[in-house]
C-alpha cells in the first residue's frame, strides 16, 4: 500500500461512515489536522451530494461522488503538510 493510498483511506472511511448514518438527513464531519480545522464535509442523503467547506481559503465544493471527496479531503490536508 502506497503512503498517498494509506492516507486516503481513512478519509473514505469516514465518508462512507456518513453516508450509511441516516440518523439526521444531513451528515457533517470536521476533517482536522494538527489541531486545525481545516474543512468541513456534509453529506445530503435527498440530494446525494456532498459539500465540502475548505476554510483556509474559504470555498465551497459540490460532488456527487464520493472518489472525487476523498481526493479532494485528501489534498486540503496535503497542502498543510506541505507548509510545514
Amino acid at each position: 500500500m502506497s503512503t498517498t493510498e494509506s492516507e486516503i483511506t481513512p478519509i473514505i472511511d469516514r465518508l462512507e461512515a456518513m453516508v450509511m448514518d441516516d440518523s439526521d438527513s444531513i451528515q457533517v464531519r470536521n476533517f482536522d489536522l494538527y489541531g486545525l480545522n481545516l474543512a468541513s464535509v456534509s453529506f445530503d442523503h435527498e440530494t446525494g451530494i456532498f459539500t465540502i467547506q475548505a476554510f483556509r481559503d474559504n470555498q465551497v465544493f459540490k460532488f456527487d461522488n464520493i472518489d472525487l471527496v476523498a481526493i479532494d479531503i485528501y489534498e486540503i490536508l496535503r497542502d498543510l503538510k506541505l507548509t510545514f
